[in-house]
Formats: structure tokens, sequence, C-alpha cells
């Protein structure tokens, strides 16, 4: 079925290693880079990747310290003067493929325009600490947040129009998806006089620690997509399990999903971990891969007549795999241990990870807990994926991965003066960031933390995070391509004034 396809880009099939972490490659996926739809090698030929040398802090003025900011560009279509379109990086490698096909590459075609895309500090191969074998270690990362990447950006575009008599007079365009979105907004804020227009696409702007609402989302959006009977037997499965954490009998299912010895049922912190987990797959196919839900929901109403059996199977499916000559070789671990793993590898130069993890634990919170019950949604609708992770579970998380210095207190500093600064999700757009577009998919659980009223902000029905990137497709719905067509047409706007 389409819902084991994702299952195999999830759980980890080689025989030679011993111990596999549950949890690594769902973290990763969900930072992935957006799409913005195929694309062919010849495609992709006009995209030259360059480099350009920013300050490590950009704040410091007795400072010195440089290093190589990676950037792609496409100038292909480009005539002199013509608008310069900036694709902003955010928590990922960037690839050509945002620069060779997507309604961002339409609108430079359109418009005789040149194409950047940016790579975000700490992320990729736009490392500061690029010689260093622990470029992610504490003391490395300490010049790595927002303010600093908007520098990062405000130079870049201050460099590109000063370099080139060709882009001297261009109007900028900034697009972003998801966290790069919530950039787009911020840089215009606070560097106005660089930015003519922007579209942020799937981004949240209101910083908090406790993102209850992430979690109600997903469910609420496997509700809508599928319906109540999906979401009601995910929600008597979960339960389920916390009974059987609750009596002691979970261990007979950890045997089924090959979970490592080392996992202890008693201990509250693997516990927790177990149910994070989980509810990280189910959030992971609605933000991600939101048209696998049928699929997802099919396959759980046929694994058997009792809601709590046909999780305990579907469960075995996703973790224990068919291959038993593989299982004999393997076992999946669950622990907090594994869970910890995954954002302290200073050595990862590629998945951002860790980089990230840092930047939630400094300024952005959003912690995806499940304990609050006060529901956003309607009743019949909300889940609590079993009720299990607490804010607490992230906070010991980001002390454990950063030291004892990585307090609650310091969180809710950063958390509060990123909303002082920047306003949160509620303003007046005719007064702030009139010149900025607002774009969120239905599904999507970023979409509680965004801006979703006035003319310069859409609800895209059916659709989840960062979908409407790719060009104007009669594949995609009415609305869908209605949306595009408002994008170009506001962006095109300002192009020509």
């Amino acid at each position: 079925m389409k819902c084991f396809y994702l299952v195999t880009i999830l759980v980890s099939t080689f025989a030679e290693q011993f111990t596999f972490n549950a949890y690594r490659y769902t973290l990763e996926l969900l930072l992935q880079e957006p799409s913005s739809g195929s694309y062919s090698k010849s495609d992709a030929a006009p995209v030259q990747e360059l480099w350009l040398s920013q300050k490590l802090d950009h704040f410091d003025e007795l400072n010195n310290k440089t290093w190589q900011m990676r950037y792609l560009r496409n100038d292909k279509y480009h005539k002199p003067q013509g608008p310069i379109y900036i694709f902003v990086g955010g928590e990922w490698t960037i690839t050509p493929g945002l620069l060779s096909t997507g309604l961002t590459h339409d609108m430079a075609v359109e418009n005789a325009g040149i194409l950047f895309y940016t790579e975000h500090r700490y992320y990729g191969q736009s490392l500061p600490h690029n010689s260093s074998h622990n470029s992610m270690s504490l003391e490395n990362l300490k010049h790595l947040n927002l303010h600093q990447a908007l520098a990062d950006l405000a130079c870049f575009i201050r460099y590109q129009k000063s370099h080139s008599a060709n882009l001297t007079h261009s109007k900028v365009i900034l697009i972003g998806g998801s966290y790069s979105g919530s950039m787009v907004a911020w840089m215009t804020q606070l560097y106005p006089e660089l930015v003519t227009a922007s579209w942020a696409s799937s981004a949240p702007l209101l910083a908090k620690a406790n993102f209850y609402e992430y979690m109600q989302f997903v469910g609420n959006s496997i509700n809508l997509t599928y319906g109540h009977n999906c979401t009601q037997r995910l929600e008597n499965g979960f339960n389920h399990l916390v009974k059987l954490f609750n009596t002691n009998k979970i261990s007979k299912l950890l045997e089924r999903l090959d979970a490592c010895a080392s996992f202890n049922a008693s201990d509250l912190l693997d516990r927790i971990s177990f149910f994070n987990g989980i509810g990280n797959y189910f959030a992971l196919v609605v933000q991600s891969y939101s048209e696998y839900i049928p699929a997802l929901c099919n396959t759980l109403m046929s694994l058997h007549s009792s809601d709590e059996l046909a999780l305990e199977r579907f469960l075995e499916r996703l973790y224990s795999g068919d291959d038993k000559r593989l299982r004999e070789f393997r076992c999946q671990d669950f622990s907090y241990k594994a869970m910890l793993e995954v954002f302290s590898d200073v050595s990862d130069r590629s998945t951002g990870t860790r980089a990230w993890f840092y930047q939630t634990c400094n300024q952005f919170g959003w912690y995806t807990t499940t304990t609050t019950t006060n529901c956003s949604t309607s009743a019949s609708s909300c889940m609590s994926f079993g009720s299990q992770v607490p804010v607490w579970y992230f906070e010991q998380l980001c002390r454990d991965t950063f030291g004892p210095g990585q307090t609650p207190a310091a969180l809710a500093m950063g958390i509060a003066e990123m909303n002082a600064q920047f306003g949160g999700f509620e303003f007046n757009q005719s007064v702030v960031y009139r010149e900025l577009f607002f774009t969120h998919g239905e599904l999507d659980p970023w979409r509680a933390l965004g801006h979703q009223l006035g003319n310069q902000a859409v609800i895209i029905a059916g659709y989840s995070h960062v979908e409407d990137l790719a060009s104007v497709n009669v594949r995609d719905s009415v609305q869908m391509n209605l949306v595009k067509l408002r994008i170009m047409s506001f962006l095109r706007r300002h192009v020509a004034s």
C-alpha cells in the first residue's frame, strides 16, 4: 500500500547494524527542503553554485572573523535591472530545484528576473566553523540565531546590488517557506529598505514554548481528510498504549516491535520518548506527505476490527518489518538516549537536526506537546495522542543536549524578545507587512502560529505544509491555482511599480 512506501524511508534496513535509532529518520524528514516539483538535469544546468564571505558576528565590531556562505544563482532569464528573486534558505541543505522549476522560477521567466537561493548559516555546506571537526559543538553554535541569519541576508542583498551594474536598481522579491517564510516576514520588518515585496508560505510567526496546537492540528487534519472513524481509532489506540504502560503489559508489544533490551518501560523519559516518536510519525505524514493520509487510514482501518489491536499491528508494520532475516540482526532503540543522540551529534554536518533544535531551544520553543487538554478544534476531532508528552520533556532534552545553561527561563526570555520585536501573528496588515503575502495549507499544523486574516492571507483547502511552491498545474485544485495566480499578480504589481 502507498502508506508503507513511506515506512521504507523511515526505518533503516542495513543488516550489518545491530541497533537502529527509531527516531532519527523521522526527525530528519521533518526538516527536509520544500519542493517546487520535479526537474531535469537540463532544467538545473543554468544554476551556479557560488560563495560569499560573511562576518561571523555582524553585531560585534571587534570580531573580524568571516566564513563562506553558499548560495545558488540562475541568471538565464535576467535582463539588466530586472527583478531579483531570492528564495531564502531555512533549516535544510539547498539544492537547485527551487531555481529550476516552480512558481518562483516562473515569475523570474515572466519578468526577466534573476534567481538566487541563499543557504542559512549552520545548515548544508554553510558552516561558519567548517574547518572544525566539531562544527556543531556548543561553543561553535553561539553565533547561530535568527538575527545573525537575517543580517547575512541583508549583507547578501547589498553585495549583489553593489557588485553588479545590472542589479543596481533591481527590485528585490523575497520568497520563503516554513521557517524561511518566517524569516521573509521578519526581514521585511528589520530591513524594509532592502525588500520590495515578499511571499511567505506556511510561516509560523508566534514564538511559544508549549506548541500543543501542533499535534491537535495533526489530528484535525486526519479527520478533515479521512473522517472521524480514523481519528477515533487512533485516539483509542493511543489510549490503549497508555494503559499497557500503566499496567506493565507493554513488554509483549515492545518485543513485537523489536525494541532493544535497553528500553525501560518503567523509565518516564523512555516512555515519553516512545510516545513522542510515534506522534512524530503521524505528524510527518500530515505535514509533509498529506497525500498519504487516506492510505494511512485505509491501512489502519483494515488491520483489525479492534481499534486497540489495529494500532498495535500498524506499529508492528512500521517498526519491525516483514523480513524475519533482518530482525535477527537488529533492534529498534526507542529509549530517551536514542532521542538525545539525534540532537547531541556534534559531527552532524548535513541533516540540520542539532542546529535546528538549538534554535528552538533558544528563540522559538515550538515544542510539540500533547498533555494540554485545551482543544482548539471541535471535540469530535480533537486528538490527544495519549497525552504523554509534556513541556518539561523538551526542556530536559534541551538541557541534556546543550548543558545546564539551557534553562526554561532563558528560553522564555528569548521568546519574549522575539514576540516583543516582531509582534507574533496578531497585527493589522495595513500597518505592518503591507508588502507581504501569506499562504497556509488548511491541513498544515504550523498554520496555528501563522497570520491567517485579511486580503493578503489565504488558507488553501486540502493542502498542507509548503505545498504551494510548484507551478500552476491542472492536477491541483482550482483554489490552489487561483491562489498562485494571486501571488504572481501581487508580486508583479510591486515589480512594475
